[in-house]
């Protein structure tokens, strides 16, 4: 699950709010691009992968969870490998935090963007539903302390659930989102995809509901334009779990993402990880 989410996430970044004409010329999965602005992180995952292994770690290494200790692995996790597509306003936050106290204290946490829900998809290994949503809620309040940051956590942490615990083929996907959330949402994507939280989950979740292939979700989450790297991370991250969908994606995209320290392999292992604690 991590590594799609990775290949989504670097794939998806070379067409990051790059105009449509880019997107239609480009967008053939036969080539990693270069990001407008970061070209340090061609063939790279993103902040949204590197924060989704933060949260990752700390569902390995501890069963109770508090703000503190979600934002001491965010600052620990940046530190050891900085880089970009981080908002301004989170990476300036975390390069001046030695802790999660530090984080929390100088973070504006008052954000209604997608950065809560791009990260919390591994959540939904947990079982049980009601430690789900306080593990959602608590990471989330660390930089989106807002009603829209919280709940779009918990739609992308609950779809993951979803899946891999068998509870529907997609198709009860929503209703499942709508009763457990106590919500009345109709989901449908707006292109180009906004980046803030609504908007993203609204669309992520629609395109998996229908997904039958991971390769075509792929180039169709970036066909809609936008915040592509997070919209195909996401999609990539849920329909890593999704029992009748193809899986299959262009070979490329494994063999070209980066493989230092905290690269493929590296993701491949903390997958297995993953698996082995929540079998």
């Amino acid at each position: 699950m991590i590594l799609e989410a990775a290949i989504g996430d670097a794939y998806g970044a070379g067409f990051e709010f790059r105009d449509l004409d880019f997107i239609i010329l480009n967008n053939d999965l036969t080539q990693y691009h270069k990001h407008g602005l970061y070209t340090e992180i061609y063939k790279r995952y993103t902040d949204d992968t590197q924060m989704a292994i933060a949260i990752s770690e700390l569902l390995l290494e501890d069963d109770n969870w508090n703000e503190i200790k979600v934002a001491d692995k965010f600052v620990e996790v940046f530190h050891r490998d900085k880089r970009r597509g981080y908002s301004d306003r989170v990476y300036n936050a975390l390069d001046a935090s030695k802790n999660g106290a530090d984080f929390i204290k100088i973070i504006d946490n008052g954000s209604n963007g997608n950065g809560s829900a791009m990260r919390a998809y591994s959540i939904g290994y947990l079982k049980d539903v009601d430690q789900l949503m306080e593990f959602c809620e608590i990471q989330a309040k660390t930089s989106h302390h807002t009603i829209e940051g919280i709940s779009c956590a918990k739609r992308i942490a609950l779809a993951v659930h979803y899946f891999k615990y068998n509870l529907g083929d997609g198709t009860t996907l929503i209703p499942f989102l709508n009763e457990t959330l106590k919500e009345n949402e109709t989901y449908k994507i707006t292109s180009p995809i906004d980046m803030h939280g609504y908007p993203t989950t609204q669309s992520v979740i629609k395109i998996v509901s229908e997904a039958t292939s991971m390769s075509d979700c792929l180039k169709t989450s970036i066909d809609y334009g936008g915040d592509t790297d997070t919209v195909a991370a996401l999609c990539m991250a849920i329909l890593s779990h999704k029992q009748n969908c193809d899986k299959v994606l262009p070979v490329f995209l494994y063999e070209g993402l980066e493989n230092d320290k905290f690269g493929k392999d590296f993701l491949i292992d903390l997958d297995l990880k993953l698996d082995a604690k929540f079998k």
